[in-house]
């Protein structure tokens, strides 16, 4: 269980072979964030992330596409006064620029260039952590 004021997510870095990163934007949201979502209890980081990007961008992946990077803390940019607990995850695809559809809560799914990262409204997390691991 996490402590009040805590969000514990899993997420992942995925880039396709033109160096574009795969964000999703939430309804009602105007921040772009790593596809992802709430980690249930008793539910493997992994897991997680393997059932939120099939429920919310239709993507099927197995565990071993997956590389675990880190866990990372953020300010969470749709609910205020939270912090987001991330286990970021690294993901190969076989096809990565399919184009998914948006699901569930996500409003829009968008592959954002190098050259947008400054001028897209992106999540903290993703700013903090994705960015730097994408652009070197």
């Amino acid at each position: 269980m996490e402590p009040n004021g805590f969000i514990k997510i899993a997420v992942a870095i995925i880039i396709n072979k033109k160096n574009e990163l795969l964000t999703v934007r939430k309804f009602g949201s105007t921040y772009y964030q790593l596809p992802g979502g709430k980690i249930e209890s008793n539910e493997r980081p992994v897991d997680t992330l393997i059932r939120e990007l099939e429920e919310e961008i239709g993507l099927s992946l197995r565990e071993e596409q997956c590389s675990f990077l880190t866990v990372h803390e953020a300010q969470a940019v749709n609910e205020k006064g939270k912090t987001v607990r991330g286990f970021v995850f690294r993901c190969q695809l076989a096809d990565s620029d399919k184009v998914w559809l948006a699901q569930a809560e996500i409003e829009e799914v968008r592959w954002v260039k190098p050259e947008e990262s400054s001028t897209v409204n992106l999540a903290n997390l993703l700013k903090q952590i994705a960015l730097p691991i994408w652009i070197s």
